[in-house]
């Protein structure tokens, strides 16, 4: 996650917090990304034996209100797409994103592109 986000210079300008846990063959990656835009990206994964389990990305303006969020917490089973769906505008979407890198690619489009 770490690399991942090293790797947008176009869009990370500053990486307020970054954790790296491991237990066994757990391993969990949290970060607080300050965008170019002002906005910040929290992420959070849970990887278990070197598979992708929980993910939660969270895409906040500079006043802590939600903009987007994906995840796959298996709480909305109405979404095509379960249990990975995004959050927007208090409603429930279905979503394509699976990854980190996923994000990142969307966010560089949606803020670089104004």
């Amino acid at each position: 996650m770490l690399a991942d986000l090293q790797a947008h210079p176009d869009l990370v300008v500053h990486i307020l917090r970054y954790e790296h846990q491991v237990r066994n063959t757990i391993e969990q990656f949290k970060a607080v990304a300050q965008l170019v835009d002002g906005s910040r990206l929290h992420a959070n994964e849970v990887w278990i034996a070197g598979e992708l389990q929980k993910y939660a990305y969270y895409w906040l303006t500079p006043t802590d209100n939600v903009i987007r969020g994906w995840d796959n917490a298996p709480h909305h089973p109405e979404v095509e797409t379960f249990p990975h769906h995004m959050h927007h505008s208090g409603a429930v979407y279905s979503s394509t994103i699976r990854s980190f890198q996923d994000i990142l690619i969307l966010l560089d489009r949606s803020i670089n592109r104004e």
